[in-house]
């Protein structure tokens, strides 16, 4: 067994203290990093019910229907329209709520205002009724929402800033290391939804960009053998918090 060291002796209000030595800052804000129920926010435990549901939608919505004709199918399958990201005679883009799930639909339409294209995909980037319907609150349907909010339109950077996390996060490392890595990228790890020996599984942001970095552990080396670096669709409050300081205001026409 190894022995511990101390930084010293110290006398605090006449009882005698022992300090431990510091931790670097970075092990610090991760250790600190609140520790979420894994179901609730793991990307990995939903996304199999998530999926399941997505194709339900994406097998309803057939294509070839107008735009009045989606909202009512939608509304019998017993979704809320929160948001109306775009509304243009050739392209609609709705984030929809039912019970603690969301879903952006994004519709185009020919010249006849019927639909050529239907796709049922994340709602990673929320407007605010979307949130406030999935913790319960009644909202008001077909609520206001704009391009801030489009997945559509948000994707490509959202791509690229994976892309390089991937790069940089390479396999045969510690969880030390990973830590280190994402502060030295300037990501903030804001949740830890799961931490075990064998997985870790860690909500971060930088800016306006959110991911889930999922690390699978050999259990003899402690060493990574497979990273997965995804969707942050199920986000922690801290999460939240963070991203709300750096969105930007309503553009304004």
């Amino acid at each position: 067994m190894k022995s511990r060291f101390f930084a010293g002796p110290a006398l605090v209000a006449g009882v005698l203290a022992f300090a431990a030595p510091a931790q670097p800052a970075s092990k610090q804000a991760s250790d600190n990093a609140p520790k979420d129920q894994p179901s609730r926010y793991s990307d990995r435990d939903r996304s199999v019910d998530w999926n399941k549901q997505k194709d339900s939608l994406q097998q309803a919505l057939k294509l070839g229907e107008s735009k009045d004709q989606y909202r009512r199918d939608l509304e019998k399958m017993g979704w809320t329209i929160t948001a109306v990201n775009y509304d243009k005679p050739d392209y609609v883009e709705w984030e929809i709520v039912k019970g603690d799930q969301t879903y952006e639909v994004q519709i185009d339409f020919d010249k006849s205002n019927r639909a050529s294209k239907i796709d049922v995909t994340t709602n990673m980037w929320k407007a605010e009724t979307t949130k406030r319907a999935m913790k319960g609150e009644k909202v008001t349907a077909m609520g206001r929402g704009d391009a801030r909010y489009s997945d559509r339109d948000r994707r490509a950077d959202w791509n690229k800033n994976k892309e390089q996390l991937e790069r940089a996060l390479k396999t045969g490392l510690d969880k030390t290391a990973y830590r280190r890595e994402l502060e030295k990228m300037g990501w903030k790890i804001t949740s830890v939804n799961t931490e075990r020996s064998d997985y870790v599984e860690w909500e971060i942001v930088k800016g306006d960009q959110s991911y889930e970095v999922q690390i699978d552990f050999d259990k003899d080396s402690q060493k990574a053998k497979k990273i997965d670096v995804t969707t942050n669709m199920w986000q922690a409050e801290a999460t939240e918090r963070a991203l709300e300081g750096t969105r930007p205001s309503p553009s304004r026409g």
